[in-house]
Order: structure tokens, then sequence, then C-alpha cells
């Protein structure tokens, strides 16, 4: 069979610190609204911001700390030319920290075989990326700045 390109249909769905995840559903705002309620809001009383999710309400802000994640990773792959062999539907989940000190660190993840097979560079592109997020403020309990988890599920679907 000859290669052809095929282009990556990213779709972040949300970002959460729970560990019971639901991937069938169709609508990606009815996901993210989903998720974001799943997670224990007692965590954190302020979740992480980028700069210009600051002047914002609250719900504003949530929205505006997914789509600003979702969108740069979206549009780093975007930019990003992949050859596969045969078509890939599968899920990345990425484990991020944001820590009190207002980092962004990536911690170790699975890529499923088929990925890594048909993409060997996925992994950095990926971790690139991600550390080309713009600078972040931490999350905070009680107006002390605290470290907070979040997995990243990146679909990816190559037809």
């Amino acid at each position: 069979m000859s290669m052809r390109n095929r282009y990556i249909f990213l779709w972040v769905f949300t970002l959460f610190s729970c560990d019971n995840f639901v991937l069938k559903k169709e609508n990606k705002e009815e996901i993210l609204k989903e998720e974001w309620n799943k997670l224990n809001q007692n965590e954190v009383e302020e979740p992480p911001l980028f700069e210009v999710c600051k002047n914002k309400t609250e719900e504003e802000q949530k929205k505006c700390f997914y789509s600003t994640i979702s969108n740069h990773i979206q549009n780093h792959l975007a930019n990003h030319t992949f050859i596969v062999k045969e078509a890939i539907n599968d899920t990345v989940w990425v484990p991020l920290t944001i820590t009190k000190d207002n980092e962004i660190v990536i911690e170790d993840f699975d890529i499923p075989d088929i990925i890594t097979t048909q993409i060997p560079d996925f992994r950095n592109i990926l971790k690139q990326g991600i550390s080309t997020l713009p600078q972040i403020e931490a999350a905070h309990i009680r107006s002390t700045p605290t470290s907070a988890k979040y997995r990243l599920p990146i679909v990816i679907n190559m037809d």
C-alpha cells in the first residue's frame, strides 16, 4: 500500500484531575462542562489562570483555561504533517502538573503502540507543544498558590 499524507484531527476534549473518564460523547463542549463539574471544587478554589483569562468571570475563567490549552496544542499539532500507513483512532492521556511556582510539568505518559509505530516523533512533538504554552498562574486554595494535577486527553483520528 502506498503511503499518503493523512491529517490529524485533534480534539482536546477537556482537562481534569478525576480518574474516571467518559470518551463516547459527541459534543466536546458538553464533555468539557461535564468533566469540569466532576472536578472536586474543594481541591482548588481558583483554577490555574493564563494571562488572557484573568479579567473574566469565574465561569469564563474555567472555559478560558481549557480553551487556551486545547487551542494551543491543536494549533501546534496542526503545524506538523504526519504520514501514516493505516488509520489511527486512539487517545493519548498526558498528565500535567501546574506547580505552585507557576510551572507546567509534563509527567511520564504512555502512547499507544499504533501511534508510536506510525509517528515515532509524536511524544517529542507533543511535549514541545505543551512546553510552549503561555505563562500560567498557579491554582489557589484560600489565597495560597498550590499545585494542581490535570490529565490532557488528546484524541487522534486519522483515516
